[in-house]
C-alpha cells in the first residue's frame, strides 16, 4: 500500500518559529476552514506574496551540488495562469565580492512550472525540481523544470536558505494550500519532510 512517506520535522503555524517560516507573507497564513493539513494563504490584493523560508544551515554547509531533490505538497484552489503556483527558489550565501548577485545573496536559482503544465484544481499534489522525485508521495505530480538564475551559480556555493513564494503579480484570490516541504541531498538517506502544521 503507497502512503505519504512519514513527515520527520513539524512547523505549526501559531508558534514562533512558525512566524519565521512564513516571514514576511501577507497575508499571513490560516488555518484550513475545511479542514484540510497544512497552511492557507489568500491572496486579496495588490503586490503580496507567499513567502516561506524553510531551510537553515544545520551543523555541516550543504552547496548547491549536493542538493539531489526540493519539494513541497499542496492544493491550488483556483488558476488563471502559471503565476497562481509557487515556485521553489535556493538562495546561496552572499561573499560581498562584487560578484553576488543581490543584496544579502550571492545566487538566486529559481524553478517554476512550464507555462503550459496541468494542474487539477483542488488536488493534493506533489511539486518537485525533479521529474522522477524522491521521497515520491502518493499523489499527482507536477515538475518545475523552468529554471532561472541571478548571479555566479556556481556548483560550489553554500546555500543560505530555501524559500517557497508565489508571483506578486499575481492574481488577486489566489489560494494555494502547502502541507508538506523538504529536500533531498544526495548520498543521504534521512532528509527533511517537514509536516506545515496549523495548531
Amino acid at each position: 500500500m503507497n502512503e505519504v512517506p512519514i513527515h520527520n520535522g513539524r512547523v505549526n503555524l501559531s508558534s514562533v518559529a512558525g512566524a519565521a517560516v512564513y516571514a514576511d507573507t501577507l497575508p499571513i497564513p490560516t488555518e484550513d476552514t475545511n479542514g484540510r493539513k497544512g497552511w492557507l494563504y489568500t491572496k486579496t490584493a495588490g503586490a503580496e506574496k507567499l513567502n516561506y523560508f524553510f531551510y537553515a544551515q544545520g551543523a555541516h554547509p550543504v552547496t548547491l551540488s549536493q542538493i539531489e531533490n526540493i519539494f513541497f505538497v499542496g492544493i491550488i484552489n483556483n488558476w488563471t495562469d502559471a503565476r497562481n503556483v509557487p515556485f521553489i527558489v535556493i538562495y546561496t550565501k552572499p561573499k560581498f565580492d562584487g560578484q553576488d548577485g543581490g543584496a544579502w545573496y550571492r545566487t538566486k536559482r529559481t524553478f517554476s512550472i512550464h507555462a503550459d503544465a496541468q494542474i487539477t484544481l483542488g488536488m493534493r499534489t506533489q511539486f518537485s525540481i525533479r521529474q522522477f522525485p524522491t521521497p515520491s508521495f502518493p499523489f499527482a505530480h507536477v515538475s518545475l523544470p523552468q529554471i532561472t538564475t541571478v548571479g555566479p551559480n556556481s556548483q560550489d556555493e553554500e546555500i543560505l536558505t530555501i524559500a517557497i513564494h508565489t508571483d506578486s503579480g499575481s492574481a488577486n484570490n489566489i489560494s494555494v494550500l502547502v502541507s508538506h516541504v523538504g529536500w533531498k541531498q544526495k548520498n543521504i538517506n534521512a532528509n527533511p519532510n517537514i509536516l506545515l502544521s496549523g495548531n
